[in-house]
C-alpha cells in the first residue's frame, strides 16, 4: 500500500511540473535564438586546418565588440583566413526577449507553487494526493527560480530563500503540530 502511494505520489509530482513547464510554454513560448540570429552563436568556422597571419587589429576589434556584450562574426578570404569583422549585436536583443520570457515564467511558476502548497496543504489528509501537491508546489517554485536565477540580483535571490525556507518551515510546524511533545520551558 505504501509503495502504491509513494509511486502515485512520484507521478502526480512529476506530470504536475511537466504540465506546467508544457503549459506555459504552449501559451508564452520561448523565444528562439535563430529567430534573432543567422549563423548560429560561434559563426562558421572553416573546416580545414590552415596558417593565417594574425591581426591585432582584428583582435581589438573583437575585444571590444565582446565587452560590448555582442557577438564578433569573422569573415574570411578565399583560403580560410580571418581578414575581417563585424559587431553582431543580435544577441543582445534575444537575451532581452529571454530575459522577459524568463520573468514571465518565473511569476507564473510561483504563483503555480503557491497555488498548489495551500491546494496540498487543503488536501493533505487524502494521500498520495496532499503530500505529492505539496512536493509539487515545492518543484514549481524550484523550476520557476531555476529558470530565472540568472536575472535575478543576489538579495532578490537571498530573499526568495529566505520566504521559502520560512514558509517550509511554518507548512512542516502545521502538520507536525499535534506530534510535537518537548516543550522547552517545561
Amino acid at each position: 500500500m505504501k509503495i502504491r502511494n509513494f509511486i502515485l505520489g512520484a507521478g502526480i509530482f512529476v506530470v504536475y511540473l511537466l504540465t506546467l513547464s508544457y503549459g506555459i510554454e504552449a501559451f508564452y513560448p520561448s523565444p528562439n535564438y535563430e529567430d534573432y540570429c543567422e549563423g548560429g552563436y560561434y559563426g562558421h568556422r572553416p573546416l580545414k586546418e590552415i596558417q593565417c597571419e594574425s591581426s591585432p587589429a582584428l583582435y581589438s576589434k573583437e575585444a571590444s565588440c565582446n565587452s560590448a556584450g555582442a557577438i564578433f562574426r569573422l569573415e574570411y578570404n578565399g583560403e580560410g583566413c580571418a581578414v575581417d569583422g563585424y559587431c553582431d549585436e543580435c544577441n543582445l536583443k534575444f537575451e532581452e526577449k529571454d530575459s522577459e520570457h524568463s520573468k514571465i515564467f518565473f511569476i507564473i511558476s510561483i504563483i503555480a507553487g503557491l497555488f498548489t502548497l495551500f491546494i496540498g496543504y487543503a488536501f493533505l489528509a487524502t494521500e498520495p494526493v496532499g503530500s505529492s501537491l505539496l512536493a509539487s508546489g515545492i518543484g514549481a517554485i524550484f523550476m520557476g527560480s531555476v529558470g530565472n536565477w540568472r536575472y535575478l540580483g543576489n538579495i532578490f535571490r537571498f530573499l526568495l530563500l529566505v520566504i521559502s525556507l520560512i514558509f517550509l518551515i511554518w507548512i512542516a510546524l502545521r502538520l507536525n503540530k499535534d506530534k510535537r511533545k518537548f516543550k522547552f520551558w517545561k
